[in-house]
């Protein structure tokens, strides 16, 4: 009897030694009931417009944690990933468990309809409060907008960082800018939120330089479409480039013929909306998911996807590799971050900041 007494006391030790280092440190001690449903669950659907190159390191590192919780993701546009979760949960069918998009407009659409799962993320403490502006709504990873110059055709004293120096040197210089500057189209919803948050940071000033220097740019496409057009030299330069995709194309001597400048007048910086479905057939692992990429290992891994971390005192390697606080040092001050954060205003106001953006731009 006090044999099987000790055996079976002796597995209970281990079993809870076992259950004690699934935890994270610092989280509950009752969080290790949801791994153990994570596990059991055993998998997690993402809808993202992240590519796999930019969200597989951060599978691969939750992977390593957490082994037996199998991670899908479907890239589609923005949008679309709140359209299609509507579409199918409204209908029935099972949808996604985790959401991860950088449309300000639809996140607060989905915030308001009851869209989101209420997690209060035990990593809420390590993280500054604006990264969880709405019950659970919270940041992915904070991208920096940057000016680039193709260096061959712009003269170097030309190559300016401040975004008032640059829409003067636009009007002032047509035999080097005319028709060769290239940015996002402010009427659609990326490019019109970092327009909406630039020109609420600057007030009239941004208007005057946006009609100004806006006849002699072309707006549209993406970040990609506008560093191959700056390569070939199609464009001049390029203002508002998503900083990410910029510093994945650096290297084998692109540094030669292409520049690039953090906005020393004010930085804008996009905050890409994570968050667990109300509705996820697997919450607890898309829970999981979440906290782990809150995590410090997780914003590592974000930055492995060459993606800005946020999480303060998480310092990537790589020489083409950000942090905020980084760029914050860049830049001098925090105060000349332009946050595009979840503003209510901006969406009610987007009609008329629309119609008066593409005035400007000749749109």
């Amino acid at each position: 009897m006090t044999h099987y007494w000790l055996a079976g006391a002796c597995a209970l030790l281990m079993t809870t030694a076992a259950h004690a280092q699934d935890l994270p440190k610092g989280y509950p001690a009752d969080y290790a009931d949801m791994i153990s449903e994570a596990r059991t669950e055993g998998s997690l659907l993402i809808y993202t417009n992240l590519s796999s190159s930019n969200l597989g390191p951060v599978i691969e590192a939750f992977n390593s944690a957490y082994p037996n919780i199998e991670v899908e993701m479907i890239e589609m546009g923005p949008s679309e990933t709140f359209s299609r979760y509507q579409a199918e949960t409204g209908t029935g069918v099972a949808s996604a468990d985790l959401i991860i998009a950088n449309s300000i407009p639809d996140w607060i659409r989905a915030v308001d309809a009851g869209t989101l799962d209420d997690y209060a993320s035990p990593e809420r403490a390590n993280l500054p409060e604006w990264s969880y502006p709405e019950a659970g709504l919270y940041t992915f990873s904070t991208d920096p907008m940057v000016t680039i110059y193709n260096k061959l055709t712009v003269p170097e004293a030309l190559q300016v960082s401040s975004m008032q120096e640059y829409f003067a040197n636009i009007v002032a210089h047509p035999e080097v800018f005319d028709s060769k500057v290239g940015t996002y189209d402010g009427r659609y919803a990326f490019g019109g939120s970092i327009g909406y948050a630039f020109a609420k940071y600057h007030g009239d000033a941004a208007w005057d330089w946006f009609e100004a220097a806006g006849p002699m740019t072309r707006p549209g496409g993406g970040a990609g479409g506008m560093i191959e057009r700056t390569l070939t030299g199609e464009l001049a330069s390029s203002f508002f480039v998503s900083a990410p995709v910029v510093f994945s194309r650096m290297g084998a001597g692109m540094d030669q013929i292409l520049g690039w400048t953090f906005p020393s007048d004010g930085t804008p910086v996009f905050l890409r909306g994570m968050g667990v479905t109300e509705n996820a057939p697997h919450k607890a692992a898309a829970r999981v998911f979440l906290d782990f990429v809150l995590s410090e290992a997780g914003q590592y891994a974000v930055a492995d996807g060459n993606l800005t971390p946020y999480r303060p005192g998480v310092t990537p390697e790589g020489e083409n590799t950000y942090s905020l606080d980084e760029v914050i040092a860049a830049i001098g001050d925090a105060e000349k971050l332009i946050l595009i954060d979840y503003n209510r205003e901006m969406v009610a106001n987007f009609e008329a900041f629309n119609a008066r953006w593409g005035a400007a731009f000749k749109m």
